[in-house]
């Protein structure tokens, strides 16, 4: 007996058969940083495989592997995520309002009277 009904739930991917990396291009800026040496020999093997998977030049392969990956690192880390969204701290603002306060004119009266003199127990007053 056929049913008619649809399957709950998002329908399957097809399985993948090339390099994740492929998928978007975007402009590039060159920056130069250290990386472990294990790390390296793991990006120049992934980076070959991208290359001959995609009929690629070497450093079009890396460029997009490494783009790939930090991308992806910052799109997953959720605490950092939650550091971005969070309103910026109360300190950051406070410089802006010292600014404000001392651009009053010398005029404006202070909103609170001058404290009163106190009695010392001699008679004298501070």
């Amino acid at each position: 007996m056929q049913t008619n009904q649809r399957k709950v739930g998002r329908p399957k991917a097809p399985p993948r058969t090339g390099p994740l990396v492929l998928g978007e291009d975007y402009a590039r800026t060159k920056v130069t940083l250290e990386i472990g040496e294990r790390t390296e020999e793991v990006l120049a093997e992934y980076t070959r495989w991208v290359e001959k998977s995609a009929g690629i030049s070497s450093n079009e392969a890396r460029f997009k592997t490494v783009d790939f990956a930090l991308r992806e690192i910052f799109r997953r880390d959720r605490v950092w995520q939650a550091e971005r969204r969070a309103p910026s701290e109360p300190a950051k603002a406070a410089p802006v309002v010292a600014a404000a306060t001392a651009s009053r004119p010398a005029t404006t009266p202070p909103s609170l009277p001058p404290p009163a003199p106190r009695a010392n127990g001699d008679g004298s007053r501070t």
